[in-house]
């Protein structure tokens, strides 16, 4: 099967599993103690060179750098942590309306105990408004949570711009750069960035492994109970054969690598422009992660193709979120204006170092008659699209984070 689905999660690489593999059989130590015995000092030194290899992709010092179990727990602690602990300077917290849920739901958590939340639009390429996000901030914001980059559409934010805006103002800024990490440098001595979200497994590392750098002198605020470690924000034994794995997956992650994966989306637009009708590009078409193509295939929907595809051999995904409950669209696609029947053609390809041309020419072979196909049958190429709203307490849109 060629796997065209990178955004979602990445194929490890084989030099992160023999890296990871001493740590599992042999250096079994929970690296508690820097005078333990040999096992614990051994898994220590591993866990502290993996934190270093991290900090130093970001051109900061090892300090700054917490793992945790992955974007979830980032955003969480990020989020809640910073929220909490500076509650008695104000709270109103910003964030936009493309962001992942880890993100949104934390946000939504936030204003039942209090907070304000504004969630900030995006335009039709995915963009926040610096001038909107600007007239938004007041005397009492103590947090804007932006991310870097969409996983859905591939939209860069301006990151570098709202830094600097909200550094001036004393304000926090987290951004979130799960999809963009490594793809699109990241410098925190130039760009003044205060926390920062990223994990292994979209970079050929293992799931469940994740970081969060802070900035130091952050006040955060731990979100669970336990012991001390890491900084004595995320208490419980770290993963630490997963964590130098995760290390491996950034020292063998090439210098020319989004370079590489740039030239080869190109070369999918390429073999796309022309083979189908009713065919469009979703997210920014020059501030976009270097390995992503979004589309909307009008006409079908994108659960069909996908299973079709899927039969072909071929894994990508949808935007298309739907479920047993409700017909609703993307979060996302919603927020850059296009409606569900559009949406609902939504198909990602997002590509890694283990793709080839080859698989890309048989993929777009694939694509063009599964599409023409589809078409026949589709309620959609015949107006019949139904969208169904749940009468759910939970999906009622009268607060303004359930509308994302």
């Amino acid at each position: 099967m060629a796997y065209l689905d990178n955004a979602n999660s990445t194929r490890v690489d084989d030099r992160v599993i023999e890296a990871m593999l001493p740590y599992l059989r042999e250096h079994y130590g929970t690296a508690g103690m820097e005078l333990g015995h040999s096992r614990d000092v051994t898994a220590m030194r591993g866990l502290e060179n993996a934190r270093k290899i991290l900090a130093q992709s970001i051109n900061t010092e090892p300090l700054t750098i917490v793992f945790t179990s992955g974007q979830t727990e980032s955003n969480n602690l990020a989020i809640r942590g910073a929220a909490l602990a500076n509650s008695d300077k104000g709270k109103h917290v910003i964030t936009c309306a493309t962001e992942v849920m880890s993100v949104l739901q934390t946000c939504k958590a936030l204003e039942k105990e209090g907070f304000d939340v504004d969630v900030l639009d995006v335009d039709q390429y995915g963009l926040v408004d610096i001038a909107q996000l600007t007239k938004r901030i007041r005397s009492d914001t103590i947090l804007v949570s932006i991310q870097h980059a969409n996983g859905e559409i591939g939209t860069v934010q301006p990151i570098e711009e709202i830094a600097k805006i909200t550094s001036q103002r004393g304000i926090l800024f987290h951004t979130d750069a799960t999809q963009s990490y490594l793809k699109i440098p990241i410098d925190t001595k130039t760009t003044p960035l205060d926390m920062i979200t990223f994990d292994a497994h979209h970079i050929h590392g293992p799931k469940g492994i994740g970081a969060l750098y802070i900035r130091k002198g952050t006040r955060l605020q731990r979100i669970m109970e336990g012991g001390d470690e890491e900084r004595r924000l995320r208490p419980g034994v770290p993963d630490i054969p997963a964590a130098v794995g995760f290390g491996k997956a950034v020292e063998v992650w090439g210098g020319n690598e989004p370079a590489q994966l740039l030239a080869l989306r190109k070369y999918l637009e390429q073999k796309l422009a022309g083979q189908l009708t009713e065919l469009r590009s979703t997210g920014h078409p020059v501030k976009r992660l270097p390995n992503l193509y979004s589309m909307i295939v009008e006409q079908i929907e994108g659960e069909s193709m996908l299973v079709q595809l899927d039969m072909e051999g071929f894994a990508v995904s949808t935007g298309s979120a739907c479920s047993s409950k409700t017909l609703q669209g993307s979060h996302v696609l919603k927020a850059i204006g296009l409606p569900p029947e559009i949406s609902h053609g939504s198909v990602r390809v997002s590509l890694s170092r283990f793709n080839t041309k080859q698989e890309i020419d048989a993929f777009v072979q694939a694509l063009v008659p599964t599409v023409e196909r589809l078409r026949e049958f589709s309620p959609l190429r015949r107006g019949e699209y139904f969208a169904y709203e749940s009468n759910s307490e939970d999906e009622h849109q009268d607060e303004k984070l359930d509308e994302v």
